[in-house]
Protein backbone atom coordinates (compact mmCIF):
# COMPACT_ATOMS: atom_id res chain seq x y z
CA UNK A 1 0.00 0.00 0.00
CA UNK A 2 3.03 2.19 0.49
CA UNK A 3 4.27 1.66 -2.85
CA UNK A 4 1.19 3.14 -4.57
CA UNK A 5 1.60 6.34 -2.35
CA UNK A 6 4.60 6.59 -4.05
CA UNK A 7 2.91 7.05 -7.57
CA UNK A 8 1.06 9.97 -6.56
CA UNK A 9 4.88 11.57 -6.72
CA UNK A 10 5.11 12.82 -10.92
CA UNK A 11 1.77 14.49 -10.24
CA UNK A 12 2.74 16.10 -7.06
CA UNK A 13 5.57 17.38 -8.78
CA UNK A 14 4.19 18.98 -11.77
CA UNK A 15 0.83 20.33 -9.60
CA UNK A 16 3.29 22.46 -7.59
CA UNK A 17 5.79 23.09 -10.37
CA UNK A 18 3.32 24.20 -12.47
CA UNK A 19 -0.11 25.39 -10.44
CA UNK A 20 0.55 26.17 -7.46
CA UNK A 21 4.41 28.00 -7.40
CA UNK A 22 2.62 30.12 -10.85
CA UNK A 23 -0.31 31.26 -8.87
CA UNK A 24 2.03 32.27 -5.80
CA UNK A 25 3.85 33.97 -7.66
CA UNK A 26 0.94 36.04 -9.80
CA UNK A 27 -0.52 36.71 -5.81
CA UNK A 28 3.09 38.08 -5.19
CA UNK A 29 4.01 40.40 -8.40
CA UNK A 30 -0.02 41.70 -7.68
CA UNK A 31 0.07 42.78 -4.49
CA UNK A 32 4.12 44.71 -4.67
CA UNK A 33 5.11 47.17 -6.61
CA UNK A 34 8.31 46.99 -8.75
CA UNK A 35 10.85 48.15 -5.66
CA UNK A 36 9.40 44.74 -4.17
CA UNK A 37 6.66 47.17 -1.35
CA UNK A 38 3.60 45.90 -0.55
CA UNK A 39 0.89 47.69 -2.26
CA UNK A 40 -2.82 47.61 -3.16
CA UNK A 41 -2.92 49.96 -6.28
CA UNK A 42 -2.42 46.77 -9.02
CA UNK A 43 -5.75 45.26 -7.27
CA UNK A 44 -7.29 49.12 -7.67
CA UNK A 45 -6.68 49.24 -11.11
CA UNK A 46 -8.60 45.84 -11.76
CA UNK A 47 -11.62 48.12 -10.80
CA UNK A 48 -10.81 50.55 -13.93
CA UNK A 49 -13.89 51.14 -16.11
CA UNK A 50 -11.83 49.29 -19.02
CA UNK A 51 -10.83 46.48 -17.32
CA UNK A 52 -14.51 46.16 -16.12
CA UNK A 53 -15.57 46.47 -19.55
CA UNK A 54 -13.21 43.71 -20.53
CA UNK A 55 -14.41 41.91 -17.99
CA UNK A 56 -18.18 42.06 -18.36
CA UNK A 57 -17.47 41.44 -22.32
CA UNK A 58 -15.62 38.17 -21.29
CA UNK A 59 -18.13 36.80 -18.89
CA UNK A 60 -21.28 37.69 -20.89
CA UNK A 61 -19.63 35.62 -24.06
CA UNK A 62 -18.78 32.65 -22.11
CA UNK A 63 -22.50 32.66 -20.89
CA UNK A 64 -23.87 32.85 -24.24
CA UNK A 65 -21.12 30.54 -25.83
CA UNK A 66 -22.41 28.15 -22.78
CA UNK A 67 -25.84 28.29 -23.54
CA UNK A 68 -25.27 27.66 -27.22
CA UNK A 69 -23.67 24.33 -25.96
CA UNK A 70 -26.28 23.34 -23.77
CA UNK A 71 -29.30 24.05 -26.33
CA UNK A 72 -26.88 21.86 -29.25
CA UNK A 73 -25.88 19.25 -26.90
CA UNK A 74 -28.99 17.76 -25.16
CA UNK A 75 -30.64 17.52 -28.21
CA UNK A 76 -27.72 15.49 -29.40
CA UNK A 77 -27.28 13.42 -26.41
CA UNK A 78 -31.08 12.22 -26.70
CA UNK A 79 -30.41 11.23 -30.41
CA UNK A 80 -27.47 9.74 -29.75
CA UNK A 81 -28.52 7.89 -26.59
CA UNK A 82 -31.70 6.12 -28.62
CA UNK A 83 -29.37 5.06 -31.81
CA UNK A 84 -27.84 1.88 -31.60
CA UNK A 85 -23.75 1.05 -30.86
CA UNK A 86 -23.33 0.52 -35.18
CA UNK A 87 -25.42 3.95 -35.58
CA UNK A 88 -23.98 5.70 -32.88
CA UNK A 89 -20.09 5.48 -33.85
CA UNK A 90 -20.55 7.21 -37.37
CA UNK A 91 -22.79 10.35 -35.54
CA UNK A 92 -20.45 10.26 -32.45
CA UNK A 93 -17.31 10.86 -35.01
CA UNK A 94 -19.29 13.45 -37.80
CA UNK A 95 -19.55 15.30 -34.24
CA UNK A 96 -16.06 14.74 -33.29
CA UNK A 97 -13.95 15.80 -36.43
CA UNK A 98 -14.88 19.48 -36.24
CA UNK A 99 -13.23 19.43 -32.85
CA UNK A 100 -10.21 18.56 -34.44
CA UNK A 101 -9.56 21.25 -36.10
CA UNK A 102 -8.56 23.21 -32.98
CA UNK A 103 -5.92 20.97 -33.25
CA UNK A 104 -4.75 21.49 -36.92
CA UNK A 105 -4.95 25.29 -36.55
CA UNK A 106 -3.09 25.29 -33.58
CA UNK A 107 -0.47 22.99 -35.27
CA UNK A 108 -0.18 25.53 -38.25
CA UNK A 109 -0.11 28.84 -35.79
CA UNK A 110 2.98 27.12 -34.42
CA UNK A 111 4.37 26.22 -37.82
CA UNK A 112 4.07 29.64 -39.10
CA UNK A 113 5.93 30.94 -35.74
CA UNK A 114 8.49 28.71 -35.80
CA UNK A 115 9.46 28.63 -39.54
CA UNK A 116 12.58 29.94 -40.67
CA UNK A 117 13.04 33.76 -41.59
CA UNK A 118 14.18 33.91 -44.86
Amino acid sequence: MKNRKLLAGPYLFWSVSFIIIPLLMIFYYGLTDKEGTFTWSNIAMMASPENLKALGLALLLSLVSTLICLVLAYPLAMILSEKNMNQTSLIVLIFILPMWMNFLLRTLAWQTLLEKMV
